[in-house]
């Protein structure tokens, strides 16, 4: 870039004009003896003529009578590149200016103005510079080049639709300020994206541009994914090595330094002192603004209702709990696409959740027995006794075709096993009655109760079935007193 004429420059020029001027005015009054009437009259005066020192980035390199001797030769210059750049607009990459002067019969050489500016003028490209707060990112054939890496950095955050939207929207609403209609601004309840922006200014202007200098989009976009290299400070950590520190910021130990010229190579690191390095800093980040509707779940409540007609320990759900839905939206605000800000401006039930009953039963159960037992089975009949059985004794009787086949507790008692037994009985209960009396219950298809249970006489405690070694599906029934093995049959009754 052409760095021009500095003030001081420009001010030392025009007082050297005057000082030409006055110099050749007082030498023709001195010389000639003119006075005002012959200066009027006297046409010598007509060769003082104003001519032009031409300036390229600053230095003097000759005078003209006309710019246009500078300008075509600018011209002709950048129409011959034009047959290399096509749909390119050039430019001369210097700095070009002129200071007027009126001299005494000048003598001026274009031709050799000509070659000079053919020698130190270079052809460059009127391009695009696109920048973030003041940070150049790159340059561009095109202000449209530099608009788009803008939009593809925005749509790793948004959409084509809704950038297109945006742009609309603000290209409405500079043609409305500019005619002074004033519209009426519609309160919108639907989800919207109100802005994509950057966090720092966002300029792309016109500048003189080197071939070289020129970047692609792919080259910008890695750029501003890289970011800028800032000087910053490093509070040393207890383990921090200048190897850690160099690699940590990814620079080298010569950088480090050059940064800290009081560090060196046999410098012993202090925990907490702060060194000066450097690192990338974003060039800009993207912010979103929006408004989302989304749904949630409104959880259930659950009650408990008390039912002193069911035992303690009991409980069942007379009516199942349900989630109710609701919409809320939000208006949120993201960086980088990581929400920084979430509002609540709306909020609607669509529908209420259903509380969930549970009857929990207060009964209390005595766990000891009554004495007298409950037929073990919904009816049926013996199908096997107690004693002798295929040459080997038969503990207990075989109860089966029952009117269903609900297992109930022939006793107030504790459940003191329930589960598989491997000796033959399959799923087998034994209930403590707590008086002396031990009841079992084998070959059961599934059971209700567990192992500390308090159950009552009558109450169903499994299903028959046929686990175990058993020869079609039954109940056996065992029956003892302090650890003696009994006849049910004297005990029970249908």
């Amino acid at each position: 870039m052409g760095m021009g004429i500095g003030n001081t420059q420009r001010k030392k020029v025009g007082k050297m004009q005057r000082i030409a001027l006055l110099t050749i005015l007082a030498f023709t009054v001195g010389l000639f003896g003119f006075n005002s009437a012959t200066y009027a009259s006297d046409d010598r005066f007509e060769l003082i003529k104003t001519v032009y020192h031409v300036y390229v980035d600053g230095e003097n390199i000759g005078l003209v009578n006309e710019k246009n001797v500078v300008e075509d030769t600018k011209a002709q210059m950048i129409q011959k590149a034009e047959d290399r750049f096509k749909d390119i607009q050039l430019t001369v990459n210097e700095d070009i200016q002129y200071v007027p002067e009126r001299i005494f019969n000048p003598d001026v050489d274009h031709e050799a103005v000509k070659k000079k500016l053919q020698d130190q003028l270079s052809i460059g490209i009127l391009g695009a510079k696109l920048s973030f707060g003041g940070k150049t990112l790159g340059y561009f054939k095109t202000a449209e080049e530099a608009e788009e890496v803008v939009r593809e950095l925005k749509l790793k955050y948004t959409d084509e639709k809704t950038l297109d939207k945006l742009q609309k929207q603000a290209e409405e609403k500079a043609d409305s300020d500019k005619s002074g209609e004033q519209k009426e601004e519609k309160k919108s309840v639907e989800d919207e994206t109100f802005s994509v922006s950057f966090d720092n200014e966002v300029q792309i202007t016109s500048e003189k541009v080197s071939i070289d200098d020129l970047i692609d989009q792919e080259k910008a976009m890695e750029r501003f994914k890289k970011g800028t290299l800032k000087k910053t400070s490093h509070k040393v950590k207890e383990d921090d090595t200048i190897e850690s520190i160099v690699e940590k910021y990814d620079i080298t130990r010569e950088e480090l330094f050059e940064l800290n010229p009081d560090l060196s190579e046999l410098t012993k690191l202090k925990e907490g002192e702060k060194l000066i390095v450097k690192e990338y800093k974003p060039f800009a980040k993207v912010v979103v603004k929006e408004r989302v509707t989304k749904e949630h779940k409104i959880a259930y409540d659950s009650e408990v209702k008390e039912d002193d007609t069911m035992p303690k320990g009991e409980s069942k759900i007379s009516q199942k709990g349900k989630d109710g839905k609701k919409s809320v939206q939000y208006e949120i605000t993201s960086v980088n696409g990581e929400v920084t800000d979430k509002n609540v401006v709306a909020e609607e039930v669509l529908s209420e959740p259903v509380t969930e009953i549970k009857i929990k039963g207060t009964k209390v159960i005595p766990s000891r027995g009554t004495g007298s037992f409950h037929w073990p089975t919904v009816g049926g009949y013996i199908s096997s006794h107690k004693g002798q059985r295929w040459g080997r004794q038969h503990k207990g009787i075989d109860i089966a075709r029952p009117s269903n086949r609900a297992i109930l507790a022939v006793d107030n008692g504790t459940v003191v096993s329930a589960g598989f037994n491997s000796g033959g009985y399959g799923n087998r209960i034994i209930i403590n009655h707590n008086n002396g009396f031990k009841s079992v219950y084998a070959h059961l298809a599934s059971m209700n109760v567990s192992v500390g249970q308090t159950v009552k006489k009558g109450q169903k405690i499994g299903v028959m079935g046929s686990t175990g070694h058993s020869t079609g599906v039954h109940l056996h029934f065992e029956l003892y007193k302090n650890g003696a093995l009994l006849n049910p049959l004297k005990y029970i009754s249908r």
